[in-house]
């Protein structure tokens, strides 16, 4: 039988993770352009996975709730973990053997979940759905989200015409189906969820690699100065948040 487009793509994107991406390189280029904005990212992720203390959480992914959820103290009652990636749900596995917080880790693919509907109360993923088929997937978040039910992603968005350049000359760092998101990716997800959105890097970017050629601290004059441009920028010109180089989404199922 011939496989449907969207079983080819999630092979190719299993296949991709299992062997690896070469992103280290990568991201040390950018590693003063974001110091400042995980250090916010890190605050709200915090302050709103609180919601999913004793409730029930899917993480999209396997490697992320190590970090945002054990290690920010949250307690679910039950934390599920899925991944396409038998090689990403044996790291969870392992990093889960000294933890308090035991998820239950399934292989099993973001566009098709395998739970019942209404299951969920928290779903959160880190740069997972611009790897999905989106409307698919985000049909999928809903219909396991209890009503009113909360997420949480962090992704990359693909508007801004350097950004654009910049994947281009780093296939190495990506998988040839993931899709950065655009307007349309963004107006999906209004579609479906109450939000508040969280722009991260535009000045921060090509002021960070500078940066990190003058400095060995991310936490720097220069870095400082460009976080505090970014955000008031993003304050008092909205259009020019769209240029940012990252959204963390936090939702509300409507």
């Amino acid at each position: 039988m011939t496989e449907s487009p969207l079983s080819s793509r999630t092979h190719r994107e299993q296949e991709a993770f299992n062997e690896g991406l070469q992103r280290d390189g990568y991201m040390q280029v950018f590693d003063h352009t974001c110091h400042l904005f995980l250090q916010r990212r890190d605050q709200i992720i915090r302050d709103e996975l609180q919601y999913g203390q004793g409730k029930d959480v899917l993480e999209l992914g396997s490697i992320s709730w190590k970090v945002w959820v054990e290690d920010n103290g949250i307690r679910p009652a039950n934390l599920h973990c899925i991944n396409i990636s038998r090689e990403e749900i044996n790291q969870g596995k392992k990093n889960a053997l000294d933890t308090v917080v035991k998820p239950h880790f399934r292989l099993m693919d973001a566009n098709c979940l395998e739970f019942e509907d209404g299951a969920f109360d928290f779903v959160y993923g880190a740069a997972i759905l611009h790897h999905l088929d989106y409307v698919r997937a985000l049909n999928e978040v809903c219909r396991v989200l209890k009503p009113g039910g909360r997420i949480l992603f962090v992704e990359p968005l693909g508007i801004n015409p350097v950004g654009k350049l910049v994947r281009a000359m780093t296939p190495f760092a990506r998988t040839v189906d993931e899709k950065p998101l655009m307007f349309k990716e963004l107006d999906e997800l209004e579609k479906r969820f109450h939000t508040r959105h969280y722009y991260e890097e535009l000045f921060s970017v090509p002021l960070g690699v500078v940066s990190g050629m003058l400095y060995d601290n991310p936490d720097n004059w220069l870095t400082r100065f460009a976080f505090n441009l970014d955000l008031t920028l993003n304050r008092v010109f909205p259009p020019l948040r769209y240029l940012f180089r990252h959204v963390l989404v936090v939702g509300t199922r409507k």
